[in-house]
């Protein structure tokens, strides 16, 4: 069925029910695991070099987080699971990246970050379902 499983992680409570989700499966499925977060572009504008160096430091402490945190649930699953992170678009880097990769399944929450601004651009999980080459699980609370 599924041999290759991309979950989007950015975090977020709806990321880390996707990613248990997604643990489970590739379990039973005795499928390939890879998480990925998409890092958002830095300032196009800064203001000063600090502001970029600011910007990259947080970044890195944040992908540093939830690469502990992604590790940690597939121990706690007895997965082996590959934690990749990219920049750019959320949507369209996952779907570069699912299609690139040869995924079969693309696993998401159906929120992540982006609150009340997603409702009115569409969310991520919106995008990638309908772009996707694949098949893709939206994991609801």
């Amino acid at each position: 069925m599924y041999r290759k499983i991309l979950v989007g992680y950015d975090g977020s409570d709806g990321a880390r029910l996707a990613l248990e989700h997604a643990l489970r499966l590739a379990k039973e499925l005795n499928a390939e695991l890879w998480t990925l977060w998409v890092r958002g572009s830095l300032p196009h504008y800064p203001e000063t070099v600090d502001e970029v160096e600011e910007e990259k430091d947080a970044a890195n402490a944040f992908l540093q987080r939830i690469t502990k945190d992604v590790l940690e649930y597939a121990k706690q699953y007895g997965v082996n699971i590959h934690a990749e992170s990219r920049s750019g678009h959320p949507a369209q880097t996952l779907l570069s990246i699912a299609e690139e990769g040869k995924f079969d399944l693309i696993v998401l929450g159906n929120r992540g970050h982006s609150g009340l601004w997603g409702r009115f651009l569409g969310h991520t999980a919106d995008k990638v379902s309908e772009n996707a080459h694949c098949s893709v699980l939206i994991v609801r609370k």
